[in-house]
This record gives C-alpha cells, sequence and structure tokens, in this order.
C-alpha cells in the first residue's frame, strides 16, 4: 500500500516521491474515515499533505466530499495557496477560488476548492455571514458540511474566541465531514488532547523524516535576545544583504520604515508590507517580497523588508537576518521559518523587548491576556536557547517549555466553558445574534475599515474593498478623536457601522454612528470619516487628516466576477419553477451533499437516501405560499402592467424583471410593498403533507420527525434564517392542481388533499422548527436550505 500511494503522491505533485510517510499517511487515514491532526516543520510540504487525499479521491473516483475548503487565519496565507495550485497546470481544470475578506471570490462557498480564512468559515456555518446579507445567512453552512475541510496554522487561531468555535464546530460535524488539522508548533499536550476531543489520528515527522525534508538540511539559524525595543539603528548595524524586521502593530512598522529610509544608504531599498493595504499595492508588494526574498531571489541589490504578523505564514521567503519584536513563542518561530529558510542557509534572529505604553507598560498588543502572558514567558524562555542552532528538535522544546502548560489550562478551560461557549454559538445559528460574533470568531482580531464620506449611499458595504485592523487599534483611535473635541461642526462624524434591517425580498442598512470605543464589537465592518484617514501606496493606510481617500468596490477574480451579478429574471409558472430547481439540484448540488448526506443518515437512523428524497420534497413544497391569492393577485397586475399578461390561472412563481428598464424600476417602487410574505406560510400550508410523507406519528424523537422538522424550517426559513412565524393566506383554488402535478414527479401526488388552504389568523412556528441543541436535525437543515437556496438563484436568476 505505502508503495502504491507513494507512487501516487509523486505523480499528483511532479515529484520523485513524497518527503515522508507524514505526507502521505493523512490520506491513508482520511479515506478509511478517520480524522487527522499532522505536526511537521515550517516548509516540510504540509500543504500538499492535506491536498493528497482529495485529489487522490478524484482522481481514483474514491468516496471523498467533491469540495475542499482550506482554511488559514491569515490572508496572505490564502491566497498564497490558491497562487501556487493555479499555476500547477496539472489541476488547471479544478474550480480553485480564494475567499477572504480582502479576496471575495466566493461568496456562495461554490468552488471545488476553496482557499478561505477562518472567519470566513466560521461566520458562515453560524448563519452570520461576513460574506452575504443575513437574509442570506443559513446558506454556506451546508457548504461547510459538504466539504473536506482542512485548518492550517491551527496554533495562531485565537485561544478566547476561534479556537474554541472551530473545536465545537468539528465537534458537531464529527464522522460526517472529514478534516485535518495542521501547525508546525503544537506542543506535545495539545497534540494529545486534540486527538482524544476529536477522535482523530495523530501523524508527526520521524527524526529519519525530518532528514529527508530539504528545508531542515544543512542549516544554521541562531536565536539572540535584545534588551531593548526594536529600532532602525539596530536593523542597519547586522544588516547584510537581506533583512526582515517584524513589528507586533502596523503603526511600530509604518514608524521604523519611515525611519529606515530616512537613515539607510540609498543604495539599500527599504520595503513595508502590512495588512493596511488597498489589494492590488498589496498584490503589487507580495510579489516584489518574493523576486527579492523567495527561493530564486535575485542576488545583487540590498534590501530590508519591514512587516507585521502578515509575514508569519503564507510567503515561501528567507533573509540572512531577522529582527523581531518579542511574542508568544508559536509565533517567534512561525517568523523565524522566514530565516534562513533553505537548504545550506546561515541565519541570525534577534528578539526585542516591545516598547512601553503611555502608562510606562510594556505594550503587548495585539497580544492580549494569555497571549500576553505567553509573549512574557518567551522573553523569560530566550536565554536559554541563545547561541543555539534553532533546528526542528529545539523548536519543539521551546514550544513545551513555553506553551504546554499554557495549553494544559487552556484546553481545560475549554471543557468548562464548553456548555455556554455552545450555547453562545446555538444563540447565533437561530437567532443571527451578531453581538456573539466577537465572542466566537474574532475576541482580539480584526475588524475591517472602509472609508467613505456619506455611508447611506452604499448599497452592500461587503462589496466595498477596506482595510484590515486590530479592533484595540480603533478603540484607541475613537479615545483619541473624543479628546480631540470629534465630532463638531467640520467633522460631524468619525466612524459608522451598519445594521442590516430585511425582509424575504431585500436588505437595506441602516448606519448608526459609534459614540464611543464602548460601542465597537458589534460589527465586523466600519466606516470611518475621510477626513480622518490618509492612504499611499508606499506606506498604505493611516489615520492622518486626508479627505480624498473612498472605498471601491472590490475587484473579483475575473472567472467569477461575472456569477456575482445579474440583471434581473423571466417569468416562470409553479410547474416551471420547480422543474428547473430541481434540474439545478440533480446537475450541480446532489452531488456535492452526497458524501455528507450519507454518513448524516447512518448517524440518524434513516434509510439511505432519506436526505436526498427529503431536498426533492422541500423544493418542491417551498413556494406553495406565492399561490396565496395575494401573491397572485400582484404577479399577473405586475405581468399586466408591463403588457405581458398570463391567464388567470396560470400559477406564478416569477414574473418578467428588467431592472435596465426605467418604467419597471418605477413601477416595483409603486406596487413591490403590497407583495406578501410566502416562505412560512408555505411551510404551514404544507405542514400535513410532510408530515404524512417523513413524519412518525406519535414517535417526537423518531429520526424521521427530526428530518421533518428539518424540511419545515428550510421551507420556512428559505428566505429569512430567524423566520418563527407565519400571515394569514388564502391560497388560489388552482394551487391543490397545480402541487399535485409538481408531486406526481415524486410518487407524491396522493397525499395532495392534505394541502392547507387557508389559515385566518397569524401563528408561530417556533414548536416545529429545528433546535440548534440536536445537532443531527440542524445539521440536515443546513443540506437541505441550501440546496432549495441555491437551486432557487441558479434556476431563476438571469447572469450577465
Amino acid at each position: 500500500m505505502s508503495e502504491t500511494i507513494d507512487q501516487a503522491f509523486a505523480d499528483i505533485f511532479h515529484v520523485d516521491a513524497p518527503y515522508g510517510r507524514f505526507q502521505t499517511r493523512p490520506a491513508e487515514h482520511l479515506l478509511a474515515g478517520r480524522n487527522v491532526i499532522l505536526q511537521a516543520p515550517t516548509g516540510s510540504g504540509k500543504t500538499k499533505a492535506a491536498l493528497f487525499p482529495y485529489l487522490l479521491a478524484r482522481e481514483e473516483g474514491l468516496d471523498f466530499p467533491r469540495k475542499l475548503i482550506y482554511c488559514v487565519p491569515m490572508r496572505v496565507l490564502a491566497r498564497s495557496f490558491w497562487d501556487e495550485l493555479k499555476r500547477d497546470e496539472k489541476h488547471s481544470n479544478l474550480d480553485v477560488r480564494l475567499q477572504t475578506g480582502e479576496q471575495q471570490d466566493d461568496r456562495r462557498l461554490e468552488g471545488e476548492i476553496i482557499f478561505a480564512t477562518v472567519d470566513q468559515i466560521l461566520s458562515s456555518f453560524l448563519n452570520i455571514p461576513y460574506s452575504l446579507s443575513m437574509r442570506q445567512g443559513n446558506m454556506n453552512a451546508g457548504a461547510v458540511i459538504s466539504s473536506y475541510l482542512v485548518f492550517d496554522e491551527f496554533h495562531l487561531l485565537d485561544p478566547g474566541s476561534t479556537l474554541p468555535t472551530t473545536l465545537e464546530m468539528l465537534r458537531m460535524l464529527k464522522g460526517i465531514t472529514p478534516f485535518v488539522l495542521m501547525t508546525a508548533t503544537f506542543s506535545k499536550e495539545m497534540l494529545n488532547r486534540l486527538a482524544s476531543l476529536l477522535d482523530a489520528e495523530v501523524v508527526t515527522v520521524s527524526d529519519e523524516e525530518l532528514q529527508g525534508i530539504p528545508t531542515q538540511r544543512n542549516k544554521d539559524r541562531r536565536f539572540y535576545r535584545v534588551d531593548a525595543p526594536l529600532t532602525a539603528e539596530a536593523v542597519l548595524k547586522h544588516h547584510r544583504s537581506r533583512s526582515i524586521a517584524i513589528c507586533n502593530t502596523v503603526e511600530r512598522a509604518q514608524k521604523l520604515f519611515e525611519e529606515l529610509s530616512a537613515q539607510a544608504d540609498p543604495d539599500i531599498q527599504i520595503v513595508l508590507l502590512h495588512s493596511r493595504y488597498l489589494r492590488e499595492d498589496r498584490l503589487r508588494k507580495e510579489d516584489e517580497i518574493r523576486n527579492q526574498f523567495g527561493k530564486a531571489q535575485k542576488k545583487d541589490g540590498s534590501v530590508i523588508l519591514v512587516a507585521t504578523q502578515v509575514i508569519e505564514v503564507g510567503l515561501d521567503i528567507t533573509c540572512e537576518v531577522m529582527h523581531t519584536e518579542v511574542a508568544p513563542a508559536s509565533s517567534i518561530l512561525q517568523r523565524a521559518g522566514r530565516c534562513a529558510r533553505f537548504m545550506d542557509e546561515r541565519g541570525e534572529v534577534y528578539v526585542y523587548q516591545v516598547p512601553v505604553d503611555e502608562n510606562g507598560k510594556l505594550n503587548y498588543a495585539p497580544y492580549l491576556g494569555e497571549q500576553e502572558t505567553l509573549s512574557r514567558e518567551t522573553w523569560e524562555a530566550l536565554p536559554s536557547f541563545v547561541g543555539e542552532n534553532m533546528d526542528f528538535t529545539a523548536e519543539q522544546r521551546l514550544i513545551n517549555l513555553v506553551h504546554g502548560e499554557a495549553d494544559k489550562k487552556m484546553l481545560n478551560s475549554l471543557e468548562q466553558i464548553e456548555y455556554s461557549h455552545r450555547k453562545q454559538m446555538e444563540d447565533a445559528i437561530d437567532r443571527q445574534d451578531v453581538g456573539h460574533a466577537r465572542q466566537l470568531i474574532r475576541n482580539v482580531d480584526s475588524v475591517t475599515v472602509l472609508v467613505h464620506p456619506d455611508p447611506i449611499e452604499i448599497e452592500d458595504p461587503y462589496e466595498l474593498e477596506g482595510f484590515s485592523m486590530f479592533i484595540g487599534t480603533l478603540q484607541g483611535k475613537i479615545r483619541e478623536w473624543e479628546d480631540a473635541g470629534l465630532p463638531n461642526e467640520s467633522i460631524p462624524w468619525t466612524l459608522m457601522y451598519p445594521r442590516e434591517n430585511h425582509d424575504e425580498y431585500t436588505s437595506r442598512y441602516e448606519w448608526l454612528q459609534v459614540g464611543s470605543s464602548q460601542e465597537l464589537g458589534s460589527s465586523p465592518i466600519y466606516v470611518v470619516n475621510p477626513m480622518l484617514a490618509r492612504y499611499d501606496a508606499s506606506v498604505g493606510f493611516r489615520f492622518a487628516p486626508g479627505g480624498e481617500l473612498r472605498s471601491i468596490l472590490q475587484k473579483r477574480h475575473e472567472t467569477w466576477k461575472s456569477k456575482e451579478r445579474w440583471t434581473g429574471h423571466e417569468r416562470e409558472s409553479y410547474e416551471e419553477h420547480i422543474r428547473k430547481m430541481l434540474n439545478v439540484y440533480h446537475g450541480k448540488l446532489e452531488g456535492e451533499m452526497a458524501y455528507s448526506a450519507k454518513r448524516l443518515e447512518k448517524q440518524m437512523g434513516l434509510p439511505e437516501g432519506s436526505l436526498m428524497r427529503a431536498v426533492r420534497l422541500a423544493i418542491a413544497l417551498h413556494d406553495v405560499g406565492k399561490m396565496n391569492k395575494q401573491w397572485q393577485i400582484w404577479a399577473h397586475e405586475w405581468q399586466k402592467r408591463i403588457g405581458a399578461p398570463v391567464a388567470e390561472n396560470c400559477m406564478l412563481a416569477h414574473t418578467d424583471y428588467d431592472p435596465a428598464d426605467p418604467s419597471q424600476r418605477s413601477l416595483e417602487s409603486e406596487i413591490s410593498r403590497r407583495r406578501p410574505p410566502h416562505a412560512a406560510e408555505s411551510a404551514a400550508a404544507v405542514f400535513k403533507i410532510i408530515h404524512q410523507l417523513v413524519g412518525a406519528p406519535g414517535q417526537i424523537e423518531a429520526p424521521r420527525f427530526k428530518l421533518m422538522r428539518s424540511i419545515f424550517t428550510a421551507i420556512a426559513r428559505h428566505h429569512s434564517p430567524t423566520a418563527n412565524s407565519y400571515r394569514s393566506f388564502d391560497l388560489h383554488p388552482a394551487a391543490r392542481q397545480t402541487l399535485g402535478r409538481v408531486l406526481e414527479g415524486l410518487n407524491a401526488s396522493q397525499v395532495v388533499h392534505l394541502l392547507k388552504m387557508e389559515s385566518k389568523d397569524p401563528k408561530s412556528i417556533d414548536s416545529l422548527l429545528v433546535k440548534p441543541s440536536d445537532r443531527h436535525e440542524l445539521l440536515a437543515y443546513f443540506l437541505i436550505v441550501r440546496a432549495i437556496r441555491l437551486s432557487d438563484q441558479e434556476a431563476v436568476t438571469i447572469r450577465v
């Protein structure tokens, strides 16, 4: 088996052989249904090890998910992996996409391989997506469930928010969704406890395999501790031809860049990289840095790179001398992986104390709480390693010394808060409680800052290009503005954030002013007054008197940007719409769902194929509420007013609509408000049909009853993820006959007499909805509602 799988690895990646069994063992475990935790050194080929089972399964037709979501903690890492795979001609037929806050090529997670930041995936699973409106919040969780999940650089996840949320999500998906966790810097305590928690197999690198990794052979990297802040003078003193200096904050990196630019000889090029550049400038800088510091770097010239944590992962670069402010040991080692990175190289890493703040205290930001403690302990541990060659074995000693006890305490605390954290996740899913986002996803992470003179003009803030920023930086700026007397007559507002208001058909944003630093955390996105911001391609974004900067529409990847825009829709009868949706589902989504659906059915004790039948039934029934008399009156009046009337007994699911036609836009504003809701009404009207076909009378906890709740909830919430009641309705006399013809295709027309034709009073449906605490019915709901919503959009939309 090992020789066969080694050859398959070599063929897929165009190499002579894998570096060791650590690159192929994960595939053996994953394809046998076991999840994996992989620990291997920086530059050892962990990415190939993670991609291999997916690519092998595709080539051999093995039973495995058809979608891979590769999750990373930082945008630059996602883009680096995406670039590398897109350049591989052998895999050019793959639908590879990038989904980060900066480059949103796949907001609905439809690609085959998606490189994404962790916040994009967690927010999607929690129904509070950072890439979609709240009205579409339940669309992407099903894609997460249906995928093979890779979590790279797992140690970089925030232990107070992102880490426990990720672990709880993976526990929910255990046995249904295959996953692998990877890092170079797990402590032994973390490895063993995570393996037990997630029932995962641990794969590590043996001493023998270590010698076979080119980046680990014949190289020398030594650490030195400097009991002083990082300065331009120190960087220039040790500079040879390639140096990297890393600051913990953007502001300090910008300051160091300006000082070096002023003091360095003219023949030394100074380059700055951080998270606050416009996308085109950042991509240009990353390419320049790869050319100057990569394995095939230019050998002439002299360059100093000043950066922040953005280069900890993802950039395959090296240098002779590295300077870094102290941080947790895992981060220090990630940074050091960009010094003497390749075989036969020699390098020095100088670790500096952080500067003091205005109160005279050491300023470890953005490392706060437990991360600050780890930074202090790293500082205290470094003297024991000064002058020693920091190979992988020495790195593991440092990690175990600094992080071992902390990881143990952290994992113990996770067990203690497991119930409360899971309850917060359930609240976020059930009520789209965005207030939980900071506790669940980005506790001390970043927010996105836009620049615009009048936020009311912004139709969708998630379409604009912004700047990633540590939330503490923004809090400090608000206090500075308050001390300066802002807002005032000249600058009437400083910072705003959007609050989404939506119904079944539209999403609109209300813009609220931030009155104090305590109000931050209620949104992942903020807009700053352009009078307070400045930008240039060299230094990037910064808070300073400005007035001309304005966020622009994000430029999507050329292949996919056309798929994100649509011009309108064409008239469809109910029967035509359901037929189109079923065609979309069978052609595009059934295969995506198959792997996870089979495993979920097995866990729930359902016959094989139950979930696929449930999806087809949900699609057939989801728009029955549109056959309400009032909805049909609205639709027929629309068609008549635009000069395209239809027969009275034709039950319409969609009208003709061309937003480029001024008369139709005018008509829309005139009569659209007469259009009644239909989603929860549909669920109420077909409840008895679902119960007859799926439910198990008298067995409330029976698997079929759980599936019935999942179908009912998917129909009720296929336009609004928080719908919990329906209005009165009175179906058209032609509704039962129309639905009967649709159900004939599902061999279910015998139950059409159970269709509820009217309800005179609004009612709550809370008791019939899925309970987020029941993982099985929740996951089934996520799969079904994704199938409905994507099939619905693909079937009706005219794309440009």
